[in-house]
């Protein structure tokens, strides 16, 4: 298939592919004569992979990790296992990182007055 057919079957733009390409993520494609790239269902299985990752948080060095682990035949499942836990830690250490965020900014919210800029407790408090 070609590139325009897997970045609709996968929902992702054809820069997306080939960025993946490039850095190693994704095989790459077969060139036909003409010089179109061609990409057939391991592609696909690959590309919505490494997508999915993405839209749970993964990073791309993460990505790699379970790539490789994917397609290495003695990997364990214990590997991945590693991999997820440490993940959930990040997860979760950015969550307390927003809550404390989220706190931050009601304490300013609170401060709003109806005034003018020049009396905005909240600019004063970013001017510290």
């Amino acid at each position: 298939m070609r590139i325009g057919h897997l970045a609709q079957a996968c929902d992702c733009s054809r820069e997306t592919i080939r960025y993946y390409e490039k850095i190693g993520l994704l095989p790459p494609a077969i060139r036909t004569a003409n010089g179109y790239r061609s990409y057939d269902s391991s592609h696909r299985k690959w590309l919505a992979f490494i997508l999915r990752s993405k839209a749970l948080g993964f990073s791309q060095d993460e990505v790699r990790r379970l790539t490789d682990l994917a397609d290495a035949p003695n990997s364990t499942c214990q590997d991945v296992h590693h991999l997820i836990l440490a993940h959930i830690d990040s997860v979760r250490a950015r969550l307390q990182e927003l809550q404390q965020m989220e706190f931050s900014l009601l304490r300013l919210e609170a401060k709003c007055i109806d005034e003018t800029l020049h009396e905005c407790p909240v600019i004063d408090e970013l001017m510290r």
